[in-house]
């Protein structure tokens, strides 16, 4: 059979394992020109942890493959329902793009569907805060300006844990993007906000250690802003 169709007569089920397997010889072109002609694939988990073609490409870095993916989805009926597929962890393909961390997957994603930017994985983790547990700066920045206004402080937060985008931020050293967060969200008193744990990002950076070997001038600095930041917010 030649891989870049798949006869109509076969089941979503078989077609999904050729699919596959083009996946696996890394034969993107293929999937492309099978899922233009066969969009309902797009729709369909092929994987034992439900992963969909569009999580595969995601996670495999292929951009141009995902972009031309959400083309085709846009065509769908209803293309949200299309995005909103999760695999086994509760992943959506935006989870797995805000790991990657890719600004062009990440958009291209979210603008056909911005409530999953704070959609909800197992672990209660948003793609809003799994671009900051990374540390990736411009998917969280992305994240920020497409998202809801109404939904980016409920996105905003781990409802297992209660750690803030801002505690993972210090907790994960990310300091650049800890002071980005408290410039975006100022006035929303994150930097008060008390996880499970009763614990304040300003605890978590009062425990951080500053006599490194090296780099920790550097440090310091990033905490003495982030400090001045949250005690003299401004007005």
């Amino acid at each position: 059979m030649e891989y870049s169709r798949i006869d109509r007569g076969l089941s979503r089920g078989e077609g999904g394992m050729i699919l596959f397997e083009m996946v696996l010889n890394g034969k993107w072109g293929d999937v492309v020109n099978t899922c233009t002609e066969n969009p309902f694939f797009l729709v369909n988990s092929i994987t034992r942890t439900n992963d969909t073609l569009l999580h595969l490409a995601v996670s495999g870095g292929q951009v141009e493959t995902v972009q031309k993916m959400i083309n085709i989805i846009k065509e769908l009926p209803d293309p949200e329902k299309s995005v909103r597929s999760r695999n086994n962890r509760g992943n959506t393909a935006l989870h797995l793009a805000a790991v990657v961390g890719n600004v062009a997957m990440c958009r291209c994603i979210a603008e056909v569907h911005p409530s999953l930017i704070v959609a909800r994985n197992e672990e209660e983790e948003t793609p809003l805060y799994l671009a900051v547990f990374f540390g990736k700066k411009q998917a969280f920045q992305c994240f920020y300006d497409l998202c809801p206004i109404r939904e980016r402080d409920s996105g905003s937060r781990n409802t297992r844990t209660g750690d803030t985008i801002l505690h993972c931020a210090i907790s994960e050293d990310h300091f650049d993007l800890a002071l980005r967060i408290i410039e975006l969200y100022d006035g929303k008193e994150l930097e008060k906000a008390v996880n499970e744990e009763g614990v304040t990002p300003l605890h978590l950076l009062a425990a951080k250690p500053l006599a490194f070997p090296s780099g920790s001038l550097l440090l310091l600095g990033f905490c003495k802003k982030i400090i001045y930041h949250c005690m003299y917010p401004s007005i």
